[in-house]
This record gives C-alpha cells, structure tokens and sequence, in this order.
C-alpha cells in the first residue's frame, strides 16, 4: 500500500505552494474488534486537512540579502581522549578546533524574513557553501509559521559540535518527559504553526563517540547525565526527577552551557512568543541534557518530509505537545554500537511523538540503536498534570530496523503518564540484528495514564532477539521516590492481527514476553489472530513466569518450527467464573463482589470487617478438566504471593483467610483482590476493589 506522493515533493519546489494528496485509502475494515475504521480515517482526514501549504515566496541562503550574516566561526571538537585509549574512561578528552563558514545567522535571518513577509519557502541549496566540504554549518535552527525549511538534494547541514548556548540557545524543551529550559534541539519550534522541513538533503548531527555522546556515561572527564543523585551540582536526571516530583514551575528549571542564568528564556505569553527574563529566585545548573535532532513544541500543522538525517545527539525527531503531524519519506540511521562499549549508549529513538494528536508517520526508513519509533506522555507529575495524551497515531508503510542496540521497533512508554491511546500500525516491515521486538510497552506505578486500543496487523517481523510484543507493565522506577508508586499501570486493547515473521526468527523465541505486572492492575484484552510466529518454542513459553492477563483471546494462529516445518496451531477459549464471586467473613456474612473494569474503573465493594475468605466457581462447560489442569491464584493487594486456594471438581473455590491492613502508604479509599485463572492459555484475570467499613 505504498502511498506515491512524490509529486509532492516536486511540485513544492516549482510553485512553492504543498498541495495536499488525496486521501489514501486505509486498510479493510475487519470483522469485529480488531481494528476501528472510523477512528483511522478521522485521524487521516484530519492530518491530511491541515498539511501545511506555503506562498509562492522563497528565500535563498545564499541570496545576496543574506550574504552580510554569513561568518566564519570556531567549531570545536573531541578527537579523543589524552590516553589515546577509550578504554581509560578517565582519561579527558581532548579537543581541536577549526574555522568555518557559519551560515546559521543566515538561515534564521532568511526564516524571520519569510515568516514576516506572510511566509514562504526558505531554501538551502546544493552547491552555495563557501566551506570546502561543501557543507552549511550551523547552529540551532529556530522554525517560524508559515515557513518551510527546504533542504535542496545535494545539500548538507551540519551543527557546530560546541557544547555552547552561543550556538544551541536556552530554551524551552523537554527530556525523557520531563519539561525543562535547556540546550535547543537543532531545529525548533516553539509554538508555531503551518511549519515544514523538507527536501531530500543530508542533516548532520555530528554526534559520534567523542563528541555530546561522553554526557551518557560520564566519560572521559564528562559529566553523566545518568547520575541519579539528587544533590548534585550540575543538571542530570536525578535533579530533573526531583524538579518534576516537587513540580517546579518550568521557568525555574533552568540549565545552561556552564551553569549561568541566561539573559532571556522564551515563553509564551499575551498569545505570542516572548523573550523574558528568568524569575528572580531562579538558579541554573550546567546542562549534561542533550538536545532532540528536530522537534517542533507546542506547534501544530507540521510536515517533516524527505530529509536524512545521521549522527544526532539525542532522539532525531521528537515533537512534544503537537498536533496535526506528517512525518514522511524519512532516512533516519544512527548506530552507537560500533564504537568503544557496543552496548548502553542508545538514547537514539527514531521519532518520538510525545503528548501529541493526530500524527501520521509514513513511508519512513528508521534503523537507529533505541526503539524506532517511541510513544510518549510525559513523565509522572509532569505528565499527569501538564500532559494532554499521545492518541490518533498512524504508523504505516515503513521500515523499522536496528543493527545492534537491541531496542525495539515500536515502544510505548515508559514516559506514558498523559496516556497513549489509538494507535495504528499497519503494513510496516521490521528487522535487523539488533532488533529486540515489534512492540514494547512499558509502565510502573509511579506513571499513572495508560496504554490502550493499539492495532498493530498487516506487517512482518523479519527478526527478533526476543520477540512479537512485550508487556513490562511494572518495571521498576529509575529514579524512585519514597511513596508515589501510587497509581495502578493500565495497558489494555491490544490488537495483533495478520503478522507474521520469517524463518529469520532466532529459534527459541515467542510470541509475548512479560516481564512485569501489576497484580492490582493486570493486562486487559489482548486479541491475537490469523498469524504466523517461526519458532521452536511455543506460544504458552510467553506467559510461563506471569499470567496477570484480563482475557488472553487468541484466533487461529500458527507456529511453524523452522527446522522441521512442523506446525502447531493456537486457539483460546475463554475461561469465565461462573455466578457470582463472594468475600465470606468469619461470621459467614457473604458480600458479592463486582469486578471493577473499564465499564465502572471506580466501583468499591464495601465489606462488614477486615477479615474474609473469597469464594467462587469457574464455568467448566468448555474446561471440564480444569480442576486437574487448571489454577486459580488470589492476589491481596501489592503482594506478589498469591494466597492459598483450594478448587473442588465442581470447578469451585474458596481462597485461605485475607486479612486487609489499611496502614499502607498507598491506601486512599480501597483494596484490591485480584482472582488469576488459568489452564494453559485460557487466562483471565479479575479485579475486585474492596473497603471495609
């Protein structure tokens, strides 16, 4: 279904003006829940609606106008360190430096001129730099409405790799969730609509393992932006984390080159962008934050089409709190795995919409070493309170790959705690050496938001390390908190249709991987069909070490052995409790129990005391073997070891004594029972939220 709008490209170029494609027709409306049409095509016709079109204007770099703000400048970079050994993680880096031609001053100033004029095109053309490598260099590149940032074929950009605001100002951005004042991303935007880049020429980051990479691991006399103190003296994620958790105003959180309040920070006030002064009680640290590649902020009406872009510091295009976004025909690739330590550099996510609406990301080329595509919300309080949701997302017609990170192709959190819903993965292929999974979702219980009606069908997963998708739906927090692992993780409505791998699978992998769970709080509605997984394993292997599903549905899916052919076929049954459940007191007092789902989130059953045993049955009509084959867990709470249960031949119940204890940090209002039954792949899972009175 590859979409040709290449004419679209063409006809920007010799008219200036972006017509807008007709409506590709979405994929076939399924039987039953496995997709939502109406939802997809209300996402397509709303982006297609506002892809930016600009006047006929166009502004050239290397006009004559521009020629005054063309200068030579003095990059400097990392060649190595004094040892001459990356393994002498001590030993400093050293540093060379050269002059160039800067054509930054000259690329905003063409932007500002066209953006007052009413709009227009500004154009970086092949062949114009004065530089020997042929290359425009520059700093950070700050959009406006109404322009289109084209970057002509042939043409290069490269960034400065000088660590400096002179060159990446102080403004408001965002890192790993967390809103913040710091380096800019290479190109901008911040607050502005009816914005392009596009083109077909060359984005040089000039990221490598010298230069901004050393901020990861603290190298080489760098500091490392993983240190997780929460008293340090200089910007990294343990004083990001505690400016979140306390929720200091944005204009606060102040990071700089080497630590100076800046004269002006950007914000937006009386409905437009303004340059103020910092708060007076403001204090800046120096920044170990690297900057996105390309992320538009608060904007909206933006088209990201047909650059490459290579060697980028930090996540490559990452638009945060945006809307109405078309990212297409992008050639994205980055491998930190090729220099010294192969492995935990990362941190180089293909794109990243992050509490974003309506975004298409088509025809796109990713390899890069994090997750090719990352889904994001913000991060705990910042999130909840200042985050709108990522939701109305297409991902089609691409290719997903990884040469050797071992991330995944699409990841969904774990900076989720806006919420991530409605999200459409269609007709990609996935693969490399590297590649960890299809889909990962991720959450704990310090997010909050929640992960739901995600559609992944009509693609390949040519290999994985580990698998189809994976559910790590309680992972333990990086820079934790006492008491707010408070919330319940919600991930729920997944759709896995017509997907099927290759004989390339590594043998021994499966379908699911599920490395953490919630008792309180499993995994609802995982829908599976009509696929074909290669593996020597089998589809129960997924879920041998945790169970926490509510409803496992799995439709006519085959595995094939890829060393004998043999085929093993994968049908569900469901598997209900039958009647009511019941909390029984000691006295005999019997309270039925009513499940708290997405239908009623919010019921508590009240209970007559603190003491109880739970009772129930399971309709045996389609499993009259289970009280030989079968299992039923009670989990109280937080606990991870379930409770006694005996289950008569009859296919009832009764748990050992549960006694609640309201002196808990997280008690507001309830407890939680949580019933897990199983008998092989039938599984479901209900929650009961309780009170005593």
């Amino acid at each position: 279904m590859k979409r040709l709008l290449a004419t679209l490209t063409s006809s920007l170029f010799a008219v200036g003006v972006m017509a807008v494609p007709a409506m590709a027709a979405g994929p076939k409306d399924p039987d039953g829940i496995y997709w939502d049409q109406q939802r997809y095509d209300e996402i397509e016709r709303t982006v297609y609606d506002h892809v930016p079109t600009f006047p006929e204007r166009r502004c050239v770099v290397t006009a004559a106008d521009y020629a005054a703000n063309v200068r030579q400048a003095q990059e400097v970079y990392a060649v190595g360190n004094a040892a001459g050994d990356p393994a002498e993680t001590d030993s400093p880096l050293v540093h060379e430096s050269r002059r160039v031609w800067f054509y930054g001053d000259a690329i905003n100033a063409a932007i500002k001129d066209c953006h007052r004029a009413g709009g227009g095109t500004v154009v970086v053309p092949a062949g114009g730099s004065r530089n020997a490598d042929g290359a425009y260099y520059s700093g950070a590149i700050n959009l406006l409405s109404n322009v289109n940032l084209r970057i002509e074929p042939d043409a290069v950009v490269r960034f400065m790799r000088n660590k400096t605001n002179e060159f990446y100002p102080v403004v408001r951005t965002s890192y790993e969730g967390t809103d913040l004042y710091s380096f800019s991303p290479l190109i901008y935007a911040f607050r502005q609509r009816n914005i392009a880049v596009s083109g077909g020429g060359l984005l040089d980051g000039q990221e490598d393992m010298w230069n901004w990479r050393p901020w990861k691991k603290g190298y080489w006399g760098e500091r490392s932006v993983e240190d997780r103190s929460l008293d340090a003296d200089y910007g990294q994620q343990g004083i990001l984390n505690a400016m979140n958790f306390q929720d200091v105003p944005f204009e606060e959180r102040i990071f700089s080159d080497d630590g100076h309040i800046p004269e002006t920070i950007p914000v937006w006030r009386d409905g437009k962008v303004q340059q103020v002064a910092p708060p007076e009680d403001a204090e800046a640290l120096a920044s170990t934050f690297r900057p996105s590649f390309v992320q538009p902020y608060e904007s909206e009406n933006v088209l990201i089409e047909d650059v490459r872009i290579r060697n980028t510091p930090f996540w490559v295009v990452h638009p945060v709190s945006s809307k109405n976004v078309l990212i297409r025909g992008l050639d994205i690739y980055s491998n930190k795995t090729r220099d010294f330590e192969s492995r935990g550099w990362n941190n180089d996510d293909g794109i990243d919409p992050e509490s974003s609406q309506n975004v298409i990301m088509e025809d796109n080329r990713v390899i890069v070493s994090d997750d090719g595509a990352a889904i994001k919300a913000g991060r705990n309080v910042n999130g909840r309170e200042h985050r709108r949701p990522s939701e109305g997302i297409i991902i089609r017609d691409s290719y997903f790959g990884n040469d050797g990170g071992g991330s995944a192709a699409v990841s969904m959190g774990s900076e989720m705690s806006g919420g991530i819903r409605d999200v459409f993965i269609h007709d990609n292929r996935f693969g490399g050496p590297g590649l960890s999974l299809l889909l990962k979702i991720k959450t704990n219980s310090n997010r909050g938001g929640y992960v739901e009606n995600i559609y992944v069908r009509d693609s390949v997963l040519e290999r994985a390390i580990v698998g189809l998708v994976e559910f790590d739906a309680n992972y333990r927090e990086t820079v934790p908190f006492a008491n707010t692992d408070v919330f319940d993780p919600k991930i729920r409505n997944i759709f896995i249709d017509n997907v099927r791998t290759t004989a390339a699978m590594p043998h021994g992998k499966t379908t699911f991987n599920f490395p953490s769970a919630a008792t309180r709080s499993p995994v609802e509605n995982v829908y599976y069909r009509d696929s074909v997984f290669h593996s020597s394993s089998t589809l129960l292997a997924g879920f041998r070490t945790n169970k926490l599903i509510d409803d496992l549905v799995v439709e006519d899916v085959t595995y094939v052995d890829p060393a004998t052919g043999g085929k093993t076929n994968y049908d569900t049954t469901p598997l209900p409790l039958s009647g009511e459940t019941v909390a029984v007191a000691p006295d005999g007092t019997r309270t039925p129990l009513t499940v708290a789902d997405f239908e009623k989130p919010d019921h508590v059953t009240a209970l007559p005391g603190d003491t109880f045993t739970v009772t129930g049955r399971i309709d045996l009509s389609e499993h009259p073997g289970f009280a030989e084959n079968g299992q039923v867990k009670v989990y109280v709470d937080r606990r991870t070891d379930p409770v006694p249960v005996a289950v008569e031949p009859d296919g009832s119940f009764r748990s050992g004594e549960i006694t609640l204890d309201d002196d808990q940090p997280w008690y507001v209002d309830r407890h939680y029972v949580s019933v897990n039954v199983h008998d092989g792949l039938d599984i479901t899972t209900k929650v009961f939220h309780v009170s005593t009175s």
